[in-house]
């Protein structure tokens, strides 16, 4: 996520006043705050999610090393938006992306299922609601990459706001302890 910050560089002070060159940089500021919210979200999921884990078999090391490296790329998609929002060619990669990231997670939750690695016993029924949790949550991001296909900017919002909508949503109607598992 460190990365992130990257993207925001310190105005060279010239002719122009201060105030302006800062104005100027807005763009960037807001591709850094989307970018740290959306890992930041895949972030504590994946704590969670490790944190329920007694052990890693070697498939499931590949698909989070896997899901590590798609984290790492955040910051090149997240740059080519905070320079051309507006545009499809900066938008679709960077939701795309994010479509990777929850399909590999959701690949990772299934995995460790089947092989049972988890630390405690995860319940059928909870492992439904947790994979349900997930795939509600890729397909809201495959609606952003659908939003952003006409209207790059409303992608943008929708990719940004469908985990927080997911997430409370999922959470009110979840069996007891979902929120420790997802």
């Amino acid at each position: 996520m460190t990365l992130l910050v990257l993207g925001l560089d310190v105005p060279a002070i010239g002719a122009a006043p201060l105030a302006v060159l800062l104005r100027e940089r807005i763009p960037n500021l807001f591709d850094f705050v989307l970018g740290f919210v959306l890992v930041a979200n895949m972030w504590l999921e994946h704590h969670k999610f490790v944190s329920q884990l007694s052990s890693f078999e070697p498939v499931l090391m590949r698909l989070n090393l896997l899901f590590l490296g798609a984290v790492a790329l955040v910051p090149f998609p997240t740059g080519l938006v905070g320079a051309a929002p507006h545009e499809r060619a900066a938008v679709l990669p960077f939701i795309f992306l994010f479509i990777v990231l929850h399909g590999v997670f959701l690949a990772m939750v299934a995995r460790a299922h089947a092989q049972q690695v988890w630390r405690w016993p995860l319940s059928s029924a909870m492992y439904r609601w947790v994979r349900l949790g997930w795939l509600v949550a890729l397909a809201g991001m495959a609606l952003a990459l659908l939003v952003a296909l006409w209207i790059p900017v409303a992608g943008l919002v929708v990719a940004t706001l469908h985990d927080t909508v997911t997430d409370r949503v999922m959470v009110r109607r979840a069996p007891h302890g979902y929120g420790d598992w997802a």
